[in-house]
């Protein structure tokens, strides 16, 4: 090969990858904006919990993008948001799980994830909203011919779905709570979730109407994200950005004022 064409080729890589970081930096910026957020450079800001999710076991992990950041003050308190799109390791590896509770679902191979941070600490308590995740649909034959991963695992016959790990404090049993239709709840402090639910979070998840939907609680974090509908383009980052925060609000609403550390939740 010439030296003039192994040039080109190379200054034409490099142009590729310039204009996807272009790109990349411009969605972030957009999509932080739309949000009232910042980019940032990753999550490493946020508790090692997040990986302790049922979130976390489907998805085995993965690739963050389009991260913003920020605390927005609601009401009484300053909440500590970030905002991201994870591609799930498994999509790089050509599967999928779902996630063998009672009414297992699976997640889509991009998820859209809001985590707000609180001061208060949650038992840990996984709620899903009905939607299409409960249908554990296979990728179809277009997504699975246009993947290099899933047309090797076809061609060599190697499964394409598996059950994800439940997390220790998620029971395969739903919780024998009365929740707002639509929604089932599993975790193991069943006392503490019904004493939120009374206080007027059940009034909050039957205000919230985005099908679909996961909310977990884990310790100081709420995470929230829709289990396979896509969320494109700043604005409906910022939706879902606003879902979150009222989710988070009837949380702080129903909760005790003081957290574990015995300081006031409640920030001037």
């Amino acid at each position: 090969m010439a030296t003039w064409t192994l040039l080109a080729l190379l200054g034409g890589g490099l142009a590729v990858l310039l204009g996807q970081s272009v790109t990349r930096r411009k969605q972030e910026a957009a999509a932080g904006k739309a949000a009232g957020l910042i980019p940032v450079s990753g999550l490493t800001h946020l508790p090692q919990s997040l990986q302790r999710t049922a979130l976390w076991t489907l998805s085995d992990g993965g690739f963050e993008g389009r991260v913003v950041h920020g605390v927005i003050t609601r009401a009484k308190h300053d909440v500590d948001v970030t905002a991201f799109d994870m591609e799930t390791l498994r999509q790089r590896r050509g599967e999928w799980a779902w996630l063998p509770v009672d009414r297992p679902f699976r997640i889509g191979p991009t998820v859209s994830v809001v985590v707000c941070e609180t001061d208060l600490v949650f038992p840990h308590v996984l709620l899903k909203r009905d939607g299409s995740g409960d249908d554990l649909e296979d990728d179809n034959r277009i997504e699975r011919t246009g993947h290099i991963a899933k047309l090797a695992r076809d061609g060599l016959g190697i499964k394409r779905s598996y059950p994800a790990e439940l997390p220790n404090t998620i029971p395969a049993p739903a919780l024998g709570v009365e929740l707002p239709e639509g929604w089932r709840a599993y975790g193991t402090d069943k006392q503490a979730f019904a004493e939120l639910l009374a206080a007027g979070l059940a009034k909050t998840l039957a205000a919230s109407g985005r099908r679909d939907l996961v909310v977990e609680l884990i310790e100081t974090l709420v995470v929230v994200y829709p289990a396979t509908l896509a969320v494109v383009g700043p604005d409906a980052l910022a939706d879902l950005t606003s879902t979150a925060l009222a989710i988070t609000d009837g949380l702080l609403a129903a909760s005790p004022l003081l957290s574990p550390r015995g300081v006031e939740s409640q920030r001037s």
